[in-house]
């Protein structure tokens, strides 16, 4: 079962602010990468993209299967689409002046990473076909296999994900994934750790690790930091944690290591209940807003397409200029 588009009325209604409201065929952003074959599509009107392009509301961005696309939005939102991705541009309203905007994000299939713009960062849910996702100030690859299974690698910030029936998990952990399912959310783990692994290769789920974007080119992990789980390995100890000559000194080393793991789970604690509030708060404010303004983007847009995966593309990359 699809989702539906879930809209999110905008605060500056309140204020009597005027919406950059997009219609069918405004540019809302631009092409800033295009590998081998990317294309746009506007009822029965496709053409060929090149750097530079603008990308329009109600487009469908499809990218071959060894190509590769990147896109900037007008509020700075940054996407990469990979190898058999596509991407529907459906509705798009944006206002500089506070900020303000809502984006919905649709993954049907394919592999994409998402960094978030200046737009209000309670705007930002990204769907796959069995879950929603809110960000906060974040960056994450995800890879949205043919059967609606999904796994997002955090990278940077923090999301939530529910899924259809209500189940939700806070992934705050960058460096680890998690494996969103029709009726539950994995809890996160290394990738040597993920289940199903074994069905497709870390490079075709997760190719901007491998090769960060264009518009992101430092990347925060490489590959062999997810890949062999190296990221958050302890580095030298530092003298007053050096290894014990005696007992009472290995007591007091214990002690010490219980009372930091207990901090860093108060703290962890911690951040879940504020984000819990925080989220409680934005939805009360949501619903106080008088109905209005929308915006949405659409990867697939819930339509039915032939083709196109979310594996790695073969054979050397070529830029469309």
């Amino acid at each position: 079962m699809r989702l539906s588009t879930l809209v999110l009325c905008l605060p500056a209604l309140l204020l009597g602010s005027a919406q950059a409201d997009a219609a069918p065929g405004d540019a809302i952003g631009s092409a800033v990468l295009v590998v081998n074959l990317v294309t746009a599509k506007l009822e029965n009107d496709q053409r060929r993209l090149t750097i530079g392009d603008d990308v329009r509301q109600q487009e469908l961005i499809e990218v071959d299967d060894d190509g590769r696309g990147e896109l900037v939005l007008r509020d700075k939102t940054k996407l990469a689409l990979g190898p058999g991705s596509r991407l529907l541009l459906d509705q798009f309203v944006y206002n500089p002046d506070i900020s303000g905007g809502a984006i919905v994000l649709d993954l049907v299939r394919g592999t994409f990473r998402f960094i978030t713009g200046i737009a209000a960062k309670p705007a930002y849910v990204i769907r796959t076909p069995t879950a929603s996702i809110t960000v906060r100030g974040t960056m994450f690859d995800v890879y949205v296999q043919a059967s609606g299974q999904a796994w997002l690698l955090l990278i940077e910030g923090a999301i939530e994900v529910c899924t259809e029936n209500g189940k939700c998990l806070l992934h705050d952990e960058p460096g680890k994934l998690i494996r969103i399912g029709s009726e539950k959310v994995d809890k996160p783990v290394k990738w040597a750790s993920l289940s199903d692994k074994e069905q497709v290769p870390f490079d075709s789920a997760f190719p901007f690790v491998t090769t960060a974007p264009d518009f992101d080119p430092d990347p925060i992990f490489s590959r062999d930091d997810i890949v062999l789980g190296t990221f958050d390995k302890p580095g030298k100890q530092d003298d007053d944690e050096a290894k014990p000559d005696d007992d009472d000194d290995g007591q007091k080393a214990k002690d010490t290591k219980r009372h930091k793991k207990k901090a860093k789970a108060h703290k962890r604690r911690s951040r879940k209940a504020k984000h819990r509030r925080r989220r409680k708060k934005d939805q009360a404010n949501i619903n106080k807003i008088i109905k209005g303004l929308s915006i949405g983007i659409t990867i697939g847009g819930g339509k039915k397409h032939h083709g196109g995966g979310g594996g790695g593309g073969g054979g050397k990359y070529n830029r469309t200029k």
